[in-house]
Order: structure tokens, then C-alpha cells, then sequence
């Protein structure tokens, strides 16, 4: 160093600022990409987590070999049937919006099941249901099968039932945005059964004194067709 011109010097110093600017640049860098790397992969896990909740919930059941059938059943089934879900439209004054809620009734249960609009199967579960009560209007012109029945008709009942129930809060009957909850009685023949019964497996029973409700319908005391056709041929 000391054998080294004024202009070296200089020069030799420059060349350690710019190392030392060039090395504390990298190190903020590396640091930054770190960072960001490391919360990339938190917000993926976070995700992933949310993702599978439900998928996890269900690995944690063990099948028996009726549901392992059953199972096997549902899946023959979708394959075979495809993509050919018939919309529920026939009924449009009653049926205006998806459900917040999707019940379900057994009557071999002494309960009731409920699927929430952010599980991961509820929308393959409406679709399925939407497809079973469409086909039942064109066999069903009276409407039976949406007799509003009492909570406890239901549990006293041998038939199945799909309830779809809405959160109105505050909108009285007269509001358009209202919807009424559409109670619906179905065979257990039917892929519907099939498909809800798996779901159902993985779900806790709820009782009649924990369901939290008084009532589904808001008249009881009606025909299936007087109360799914309101507004339409009716007063």
C-alpha cells in the first residue's frame, strides 16, 4: 500500500466503497426476498389449511364398509349421470336465491343434519337437490312433496326431508328479497338419498331441543302447491 501512487489509492479506495455499497445492497435484498418468501409460504399454509378443513374433518371418520359401498355407489352414480343437473326453476316467486343453509332429516335419525353454505360440498349438494326436486315437479304437479310440515311432523314422519333455509333478518314476507324456507320430501331411492347419507356421515346430529328453531315453514297449515305457487295462482 505504501509502494502505491496518490491516484491508486484513490482508485483502490472507490473500489472497496462500491464493494461495501454493492455487498450491503445484496444483504437487504436477500433479506426482503426472505422475508416475503417466508410469509408467502405462512399465506399458502394458512390457505391450504382452510382449504382442506373439511377434508380433514372427514379423514378423521373412519368409513364403516356400509359407507364404503355407499361410497362406491355415489361415485358410479356421478359418473354415469355426468353433468346433466336439471336448475329447480318451476317454482320462482318461492325459489328466488340459493340457501343460506341446507338441513337434512332422516328418519332413521332422531335429528337433523345441517350444511352450511361454506362447506365444500354444499354446492354439489344443491345442485343434486335442485335436480331432484326439478324432476319432481313434472311428476308432481299437485306438489306434494313441498308440503310445508311442522318440525314436528317431520321428526314423527317416515319420509326424508332437504329443507333449504334462509337468514331473512329484518324483511317481513311482503319484501321481495324475502325468502321463504322450502321444505321437501323425497324418496331414498334416489341418488339425492344416496349422496346426502355419505355427507351426512361426517356431520353431529342436532336435536329438536338444539336446532335453534321454532319452526321452518311460516304456515303449516297449507298444500305443497298453495305454498310453493304463492304469487303466482294464488293470493
Amino acid at each position: 500500500m505504501k509502494n502505491l501512487t496518490s491516484k491508486q489509492k484513490k482508485i483502490l479506495i472507490a473500489i472497496f466503497i462500491v464493494l461495501f455499497i454493492i455487498g450491503l445492497g445484496g444483504g437487504i435484498f436477500l433479506g426482503i426476498s426472505s422475508k416475503n418468501n417466508e410469509n408467502e409460504n405462512k399465506n399458502n399454509i394458512e390457505n391450504t389449511s382452510e382449504k382442506s378443513g373439511n377434508e380433514g374433518q372427514k379423514s378423521k371418520k373412519t368409513l364403516t364398509p356400509e359407507m364404503e359401498e355407499l361410497k362406491s355407489k355415489i361415485e358410479q352414480d356421478e359418473a354415469g349421470y355426468g353433468n346433466k343437473y336439471q336448475k329447480f326453476e318451476y317454482c320462482k316467486n318461492v325459489y328466488k336465491r340459493k340457501p343460506d343453509r341446507i338441513y337434512f332429516k332422516d328418519p332413521s335419525k332422531n335429528g337433523f343434519f345441517v350444511f352450511e353454505k361454506d362447506d365444500e360440498d354444499f354446492e354439489h349438494l344443491l345442485e343434486v337437490t335442485e335436480d331432484r326436486m326439478a324432476y319432481t315437479t313434472m311428476e308432481d304437479y299437485n306438489l306434494y312433496a313441498f308440503t310445508p310440515d311442522s318440525i314436528n311432523t317431520m321428526m314423527k314422519s317416515k319420509d326424508t326431508y332437504i329443507i333449504f333455509d334462509y337468514d331473512n333478518n329484518n324483511l317481513s314476507e311482503g319484501d321481495s328479497e324475502y325468502n321463504k324456507d322450502i321444505i321437501f320430501r323425497f324418496n331414498q331411492n334416489t341418488r339425492l338419498y344416496r349422496l346426502v347419507t355419505y355427507l351426512a356421515y361426517f356431520k353431529e346430529l342436532i336435536t329438536r331441543e338444539n336446532l335453534g328453531k321454532d319452526e321452518f315453514a311460516n304456515n303449516t297449515n297449507t298444500t305443497g302447491f298453495r305454498y310453493m305457487m304463492y304469487g303466482d295462482f294464488m293470493d
